[in-house]
């Protein structure tokens, strides 16, 4: 396979793992401010970002087609919408490592949604791949306890349904990101879901959290907006108009290792040697999902080919 096959892998692991560093700032903002509140200032920050790249390399928006609106619309209610307000909520009852182990589980959930509309193929090879790097995962981070306790399940079931939300829309979204450009879905979805998180934001009186957020807070949003969601979302946005979604997906196991070593850095939470394990799966899980994988052509022409 050449280079130019990984590089979309090779992106989408970069996105996934500065995304991991999205559960350190969500659980700095956690004690500041709700749910709605964090993931608005989020994507607000991220629409500012691209907003501003746009007017500096003066890009140009493409005609969408009026048939293509509403997939765009679902897609930003979708990822920038429930998925925000989901991620930033789970993150207020549990720890940055065991929030992104639930949302490793997004791999499979993928691979499922992708078989049953046709998108790709289930084949042995990328459901062992898949669990090897979930395993990965739970032999690295699995046993954290900093905030587990009576109401974890709530933010178990939170990241869980971010989770789905993210597999969802990979699915979804990858023949309108070949069809128009990264960037101009990406500024539209954004647009939608800052949108709803607004609603939500005035519905629930929430403008106090805003005005009381503390230095430590804003500069956790800015952070926020530019690496993990602007960096994160462009790398596998372009990863997902190359490559079947399941190829991009796999790569979250790499978002609990870099949160579980952020967090240890910045937050104190403890971190098991049993890392170094969890790393050498994830990255053998890489490969046995890409592992003769097709051409970029192949895979665009065929959206089953693996």
């Amino acid at each position: 396979m050449s280079l130019n096959q990984h590089l979309p892998v090779m992106a989408a692991a970069l996105g996934s793992a500065v995304g991991g560093t999205a559960a350190v700032a969500a659980r700095i903002l956690a004690p500041e401010a709700g749910a709605a509140t964090v993931g608005l200032l989020r994507y607000l920050g991220l629409l500012v970002l691209l907003l501003a790249g746009a007017a500096v390399f003066r890009l140009r928006m493409p005609r969408i087609a009026r048939a293509d609106w509403p997939a765009i619309f679902a897609m930003g209610l979708l990822q920038f919408g429930l998925f925000g307000w989901f991620f930033s909520a789970g993150f207020t009852y549990v720890s940055a490592a065991r929030g992104t182990i639930v949302m490793a589980t997004m791999p499979i959930q993928t691979l499922l949604i992708s078989a049953l509309v046709g998108r790709e193929r289930f084949t042995l090879l990328k459901l062992v791949g898949t669990l090897v790097g979930v395993a990965g995962v739970l032999v690295a981070l699995w046993g954290d306890e900093v905030a587990a306790g009576p109401s974890a399940w709530k933010g178990d079931l939170c990241l869980f349904a971010a989770g789905f939300v993210t597999a969802l829309n990979s699915v979804l979204v990858g023949p309108y990101l070949r069809r128009y450009s990264v960037y101009s879905v990406s500024l539209l979805a954004t647009t939608v879901g800052c949108v709803l998180l607004g609603i939500v934001f005035i519905a629930t009186g929430a403008q106090v959290e805003v005005v009381n957020l503390s230095r430590q807070g804003w500069l956790a949003i800015l952070y926020f907006a530019a690496v993990p969601t602007l960096l994160g979302f462009i790398t596998w946005s372009w990863a997902l108009a190359r490559v079947a979604p399941t190829r991009v997906t796999v790569t979250v196991v790499l978002n609990p290792i870099a949160a579980a070593l952020a967090a240890a850095w910045m937050l104190g939470e403890p971190l098991g040697v049993r890392v170094i394990v969890g790393v050498a799966l994830v990255t053998t899980a890489i490969v046995i999902v890409n592992w003769g994988a097709g051409s970029r052509r192949a895979e665009a022409a065929d959206p089953r080919a693996t």
